[in-house]
């Protein structure tokens, strides 16, 4: 075996193992195969002349996929097109015609798997058959395996179109350490390297050294790898402008802590900022990271190279056309330009100085713009324009704003238009930490204080700016409107009162307004009534300082409305009241955006106002009912008052009762619908429910039924959920048969509590509906019992017999033993018949019971039999009473000193009870439950025929039983306190066996 070291220049210690490791498992390989292919040949030589050199027997080395309209066969592929090279031209040859423009280009390409790509490679190059690849070959063999070293879906710059489609059995790895040695052979035989490579070549150097980013010092090779990845992408940057070609390699530079570095990220950042109009997020991104993260580390030179390719920008004279190129990254910043505050202007800033297209008022060729632009000029100090920087970068990142980023320098050299440009950035990130804290329940104190600081220094800041005027009256009051919506959030009177100063001194009655100071009276007005409450005097004065015109009047009580909406829904839906009766009639859209936010809080009271509302298109009312559904289901214990739920359910049959609901309203609807069904309005629901259902009958789901019919179960409306089983039958079958099994028991149960609460237990009717009901559900659930002896107090023999006869089929035999016997001692108690007629009609009772109904007499069914006999007088006097008392002795009752073979009173047998199933009675005989009883029984009887005698000693053999009884009782409750019983019945078993 031979073993061949291959390490590649610029790789570390690390990397040339994994080559050793890489090139020794091929080498053993190709031994392997080379071995086979000489036995092959020496076996085969007269028939292998003819063969094509395009056969194949590894499946390991490839298989080509089938088509597209084929099923997916790739994990098993066909033998008969899978073969191993014959002769040393089929490997150079099959690499050929893999690696082929017609093969990457056919719809059924013929592919390898990676593993089997590096193995022809090596085997082509133990052999000297490189040379036979040209340099489009080359350029795809290394485009196909970088694009599988790739871990995301992300479109790539130069990706083969082979990769998506490739056979890959094993788990995914990376080929960078390949893509270096063919890279670094196409270079050795002079042929030139296309973007393509350089791409590939500049991420496999970038990938080995990110392995050693976090190593102190920065190791010499990697460092090298750096270089060489630079060399690349400095040849490629100009002709692409993808950002997977610039972003990576603009990472891996700030990764790693090195200053030579840094310097390296910030020269190249400041050349695409030079060269690129239109910048992409990621780019972006990393601009920030390198200011905020990296800027203290930065030299006076590089901070001057960023700012320079910031102010080539941002300059008036500068093109900005915008990229065609790029046209999606004008979507990665969404603004609402309806609104005019610092928030908007920094976010139209930012946009247009790096090249996205924003809002018209704030373009280039703008005053408002070019004044705001030169804080990037040279004229002013580098610190000036380096502070203006950070403060765009802290309010642009990803990361959560910290107000310790804003920078509002004090010094009097500063200029009004850094100033600016300062309080703009700083109030908007402002903006952006409150925004973020607003889903919390309250603000921390520390944070308010933090924040009302930060706001104050501003403040300062602005108010020398505000009072010279040389801004533009939009920007001015664009910061007013900021300063005023932080002051209402905030609520700080002072902050108030300086906000209510600069109000009063940048607007201006005079000319009509634009939608700038619009804006600036809406927030003024709204942070009024947060501080001073929603009342018409001080409301009105505000519009009528602002204007007389009703349409301008409406257009910013609409605005107050909408800003309040978000802060406190209540205030704002007191706002709106005091507007209307004013004659102000908000727009419907921020009605509908006021209803939202009450809904959203909680407020249904007021909410269910605007569900009627004319104004409102199907759809908006759709949504609101929506909101309304999600805030019942998130707070299920707050009681609502009824007219809220009659509102909702009048709503909903005025808009789904004629037409079906959308698709995407089912879940809300269908919690809704059971929300309002938990609070008791059932007739209500069930006609919008059967409406929608019989428009659409797939448009609830099976569960929904489930859920709603149960609560209407437990709320003990059954004609409504029969109703409803009854109209799902025919589409849900399964559902309505199990929905049905549970009411009925339901209902069954219920009626059993109803009637078993009273005092006195309705006949009659009430008895007759129960068994029907019982019939007809065959209910086997435990109040059974109870409505068996119900229907046989009330004289229902007949139908309790049909009610037995029901549950029988579905109960264990204990448990129709024990129905049975309620069954018999309700026949024994019924008035009539007496004596001779009663005895039989229960003999013949019971032993059609024993014979049709599995019935198994017991103990208890013996001692109801003796009461019926004991109960006919006249025929069993006391010598009969003798010998039955003795009959039973010998079946096995116990009777103190006496036994079977010497009964109490010597009687002969004469009756016997085998009959009805008497001889399989049990052996066990409890003295509590069947032997005390029967004894009673015969002592009543027996002191009523006056023979004195044979009652005393039945209470004889009475009192040793209960003795013995009470005897054994406590001998098992002690030995149960020692843990005696287990070992006991150890013992009789061993015992047992023994014997």
């Amino acid at each position: 075996m031979k073993w061949t070291v291959r390490t590649l220049g610029g790789l570390d210690r690390h990397s040339s193992l994994r080559l050793f490791s890489i090139t020794a498992q091929t080498t053993s390989q190709f031994s392997r195969v080379h071995a086979i292919q000489t036995v092959d040949l020496a076996q085969e030589s007269d028939t292998s002349a003819g063969s094509s050199s395009s056969e194949w027997q590894d499946p390991q080395d490839g298989v080509r996929l089938p088509s597209r309209s084929s099923g997916n066969c790739l994990e098993h592929p066909d033998p008969s097109r899978t073969a191993r090279p014959r002769n040393s031209h089929s490997v150079i040859d099959s690499l050929r015609r893999y690696l082929s423009l017609e093969n990457v280009a056919s719809a059924d390409p013929f592919i390898h798997s990676p593993t089997s790509i590096r193995s022809l490679y090596y085997r082509a190059e133990s052999r000297c058959q490189l040379g036979m690849l040209d340099s489009g070959m080359l350029t795809r063999l290394i485009g196909i395996l970088g694009s599988l070293s790739m871990n995301h879906h992300a479109p790539i710059p130069y990706s083969a179109p082979l990769p998506s489609r490739l056979l890959e059995a094993s788990a995914q790895r990376t080929h960078w350490a390949f893509i270096l040695k063919v890279g670094k052979y196409k270079s050795e035989r002079g042929l030139p390297l296309h973007d393509s490579d350089r791409f590939w070549l500049m991420r496999a150097e970038l990938a080995i050294a990110r392995v050693d980013s976090h190593s102190e010092p920065f190791p010499v090779d990697a460092y090298r790898s750096l270089l060489r990845a630079r060399t690349h992408y400095h040849i490629i940057r100009r002709h692409s402008r993808h950002p997977e070609v610039h972003a990576y390699y603009l990472e891996t530079l700030l990764a790693i802590r090195d200053p030579r570095l840094l310097d390296f990220a910030v020269r190249d950042l400041s050349f695409l900022l030079r060269t690129q109009r239109v910048c992409h997020p990621w780019l972006q991104r990393l601009l920030y990271l390198l200011v905020i993260k990296h800027g203290n580390a930065l030299s006076t030179r590089s901070q001057e190279t960023i700012l320079a390719a910031l102010w080539n920008r941002a300059r008036p004279e500068a093109d900005g056309t915008p990229d065609p190129v790029l046209k999606y990254s004008q979507t990665d910043v969404a603004v609402d330009y309806c609104k005019s505050d610092a928030t908007t202007t920094a976010h139209s800033l930012s946009s247009n100085l790096f090249g996205i297209a924003t809002h018209p008022s704030l373009d280039k060729s703008s005053s408002p713009y070019r004044h705001l632009s030169s804080v990037f000029s040279p004229e002013y100090a580098l610190p000036l324009r380096w502070s203006s920087l950070i403060s765009l970068c802290v309010f642009n990142s990803s990361e959560r704003p910290l107000l310790d980023g804003i920078h509002c320098t004090s010094d009097h050299t500063t200029s009004p238009t850094t100033s600016c440009w300062q309080v703009i950035f700083g109030l908007a990130t402002v903006e952006r930490k409150l925004q973020q804290l607003s889903s919390a329940l309250a603000i921390q104190p520390a944070t308010m204080n933090g924040t009302l600081e930060a706001t104050r220094n501003l403040y300062q800041r602005w108010l020398p700016v505000a009072k010279s005027g040389p801004v533009s009256p939009d920007v001015a009051c664009a910061i007013n409107t900021s300063f005023l919506k932080i002051a209402s959030i905030l609520l700080d009177p002072s902050l108030f009162h300086d906000c209510q100063s600069l109000y009063h001194m940048v607007h201006s009655p005079e000319g009509p307004p634009t939608l700038v100071q619009r804006q600036l009276v809406a927030q003024y007005t709204a942070t009024v009534v947060r501080t001073q409450g929603a009342l018409p005097d001080v409301v009105i004065p505000i519009l009528d300082t602002f204007s007389l015109d009703l349409e301008l009047r409406c257009q910013v009580m609409a605005s107050a409305v909408e800003i309040l909406a978000s802060l406190d829904a209540l205030l704002a839906y007191t706002l709106y009241i005091v507007a209307k009766e004013n004659g102000i009639e908000p727009d419907p859209c921020v009605t509908h955006s006021l209803a939202m936010s009450l809904a959203r809080s909680g407020a249904l009271r007021q909410t269910i106002e605007f569900l009627n509302y004319n104004r409102f298109s199907l759809e908006k009312r759709g949504i609101l009912v929506a909101t309304v559904a999600r805030s019942l289901r998130d707070d299920p214990r707050t009681h609502q008052p009824p007219n809220v739920y009659v509102a909702i359910v009048d709503e909903l049959a005025a808009l789904y009762c004629l037409r079906a609901p959308p698709e995407h309203f089912r879940g809300h609807l269908e919690q809704l619908l059971v929300v309002l069904a938990r609070h008791g309005r059932h007739n209500q629901l069930f006609p919008v429910v059967a409406s929608i259902f019989r428009r659409s009958p797939g448009f609830f789901q099976p569960r929904f039924f489930d859920r709603y019919c149960r609560v209407l179960i437990q709320h003990r409306q059954f004609v409504t959920a029969n109703k409803l089983i009854n109209t799902i039958t025919v589409v849900y079958p399964k559902v309505a048969r199990s929905l049905s099994i549970v009411a009925g028991r339901t209902e069954i149960r219920t009626e059993l509590s109803r009637m078993f609460t009273r005092s006195c237990p309705p006949r009659g009717p009430a008895s007759l509906r129960l068994s029907s009901r019982l019939r007809r559900c065959s209910y086997s659930g435990p109040p059974l019992e109870r409505s068996l002896q119900e229907l046989l107090r009330s004289g229902r023999v007949l139908a309790a017999k049909r009610v037995y006869t029901c549950a029988v089929p579905t109960l264990p035999s204990k448990r129709c033993t024990a129905l049975g016997n309620i069954l018999l001692h309700g026949v024994s108690r019924q008035p009539a018949p007496r004596n001779g007629k009663r005895v039989r009609k229960f003999l013949a009772l019971l032993e059609n019971l024993v014979q049709d109904h599995n019935f198994r007499p017991d103990r208890v069914t013996v001692n109801i039999l003796v009461r019926v006999l004991i109960d006919w007088r006249s025929a069993f006097d006391s010598p009969r009473l003798r010998e039955l008392f003795d009959q039973l002795v010998r079946g096995g009752c116990p009777a103190a000193e006496y036994s079977t073979l010497h009964p109490p009173f010597g009687t002969r047998q004469t009756l016997s009870l085998g009959t009805a199933g008497f001889s399989k009675l049990p052996t066990f005989v409890s003295f509590e439950k069947h032997a005390k009883p029967l004894f009673k029984m015969f002592i009543k009887a027996l002191y009523l025929h006056n023979d004195v005698e044979a009652a005393r000693k039945v209470v004889g053999i009475l009192k040793v039983e209960e003795y013995r009884s009470a005897v054994a009782k406590e001998a098992r409750r002690s030995a149960r306190s020692r843990g005696r019983v287990k070992a006991t019945r150890r013992n009789v078993d061993t015992k047992t066996m023994i014997l």
